[in-house]
């Protein structure tokens, strides 16, 4: 079983528009991992689904340290809509999201 199979069938879920978001606590010397998906059956192009990705990697990056549960948990970010959102609507559901893991 891969550590994405592991996060989605043992780990929490809720859903926080425009994610499906799957967390489970890193046990042992696991490094902490996040995986983000933008379904090829949304967005065909990978154009927009790696413009996607790179959004939310770095809001990420920018808001992870405010939340100091984020370095030890293993997180699945499914996006879900068929719009490309802005940055800033992105960044706002990160730290949303963060904040009820937290």
């Amino acid at each position: 079983m891969t550590s994405v199979e592991k996060i989605h069938n043992e780990g929490h879920s809720f859903y926080s528009f425009p994610f499906k978001i799957h967390y489970l606590e890193a046990t042992g010397g696991e490094q902490p991992r996040l995986v983000i998906s933008v379904p090829k059956r949304i967005f065909k192009r990978a154009v927009k689904r790696n413009l996607i990705r790179r959004r939310i990697r770095e809001a990420w990056r920018l808001n992870r340290n405010g939340f100091p549960n984020a370095d030890s948990i293993h997180i699945l970010l499914i996006y879900t809509t068929s719009e490309i959102l802005e940055y800033d609507r992105i960044t706002e559901t990160v730290r949303t999201a963060l904040g009820k893991i937290s």
